[in-house]
């Protein structure tokens, strides 16, 4: 017994593996503007199981949607795996469950947004198929996580907190959740950003755009601007929640090193975003800004799962 749930717990490495390589090709296929490179048709490329012609651009987002269907497939696994080998556990059937409902739900998205053509289908849905990847990510992170404090005897059961969580107050338990929720939004504002090819919207100004600070949200460079303030915003909300935590909580070594941990990759995300602003928005720049926004929301999903979704008020001695 002890073996297979060894082999599960490495089972759902590969598989968060494989959902990070999900989400950074679908990045690509943004960037590259290969969205379109199999058609109109779905799930073959050009109706074909094996297109006749191969540019680089059919290349890419059928690349995409072979690995999707991959990734797809270890997570239905990893889900039915952990479900059988913990059956008592909720967060393992819950984290489970989110992984599986979301990578299928993104890509029934992406398969309307490559079959249905118009200017909502490029922007809005393609935004919302990154987030809606983004949070299987990051619950597929989660479930591995969770696997692997089973194994040592420390993990969370229903209604359970971290000691470094037990009692908080329930300002401090609504503001981690409202510092997640409002992290998500301001994500869909990127997604936008990049699929609105919106990246060089201001060209090469930083901070400003130019001489216009506030755009027409309806132009590129107010959708561009629009992701810059929300961005900044979260910024120096992540700043406040470290001081405050700092000051007030100082003794919760989880909670602290979480707010450590989402302070520094959000600096370090929006330095990926300036150096995507100066170097014309190039690929690798653009793969990075993917990368830490993801571990960043991770971050704030993981606080988010071990003070719960109810507050409890601390027990009186």
């Amino acid at each position: 017994m002890q073996q297979k749930h060894s082999m599960l717990r490495i089972f759902s490495i590969i598989t968060s593996i494989g959902a990070y390589i999900m989400l950074i090709i679908g990045a690509i296929v943004s960037k590259t503007e290969s969205g379109k490179g199999c058609g109109n048709s779905w799930p073959f490329c050009h109706g074909q199981l094996i297109p006749e012609s191969l540019p680089l651009e059919t290349i890419i987002e059928y690349s995409h949607r072979i690995v999707s269907s991959g990734v797809g497939l270890l997570i239905l696994i990893l889900t039915v795996w952990s479900w059988r080998a913990y059956r008592e556990n909720y967060r393992v059937k819950l984290l489970g469950f989110l992984s599986l409902f979301f990578v299928v739900f993104q890509g029934a998205l992406g398969a309307l947004t490559v079959v249905f053509e118009g200017d909502f289908a490029k922007k809005t849905s393609l935004a919302f198929h990154f987030g809606f990847s983004l949070i299987s990510f990051a619950s597929v992170v989660l479930l591995s996580i969770q696997l692997f404090q089973l194994k040592k005897g420390t993990a969370l059961e229903n209604g359970q907190k971290l000691e470094s969580f037990i009692g908080l107050s329930k300002r401090m338990h609504q503001s981690i959740w409202a510092l997640a929720a409002y992290s998500y939004v301001v994500i869909y504002t990127g997604a936008l950003v990049r699929h609105a090819d919106a990246t060089m919207g201001c060209g090469y100004q930083f901070p400003g755009c130019g001489a216009i600070m506030f755009p027409n949200i309806s132009s590129i460079a107010g959708i561009h601007m629009l992701h810059r303030y929300a961005a900044f915003s979260i910024w120096i909300l992540c700043l406040i929640f470290l001081i405050v935590v700092i000051r007030h909580h100082k003794n919760r070594t989880k909670l602290v090193k979480g707010a450590w941990w989402a302070f520094i990759l959000i600096s370090l995300q929006a330095v990926s975003g300036v150096v995507t602003i100066l170097t014309d928005g190039v690929l690798v720049s653009a793969l990075a800004h993917t990368t830490i926004i993801s571990i960043f929301f991770t971050v704030l999903a993981y606080l988010c799962l071990q003070i719960g979704w109810k507050h409890q008020e601390p027990e009186k001695q």
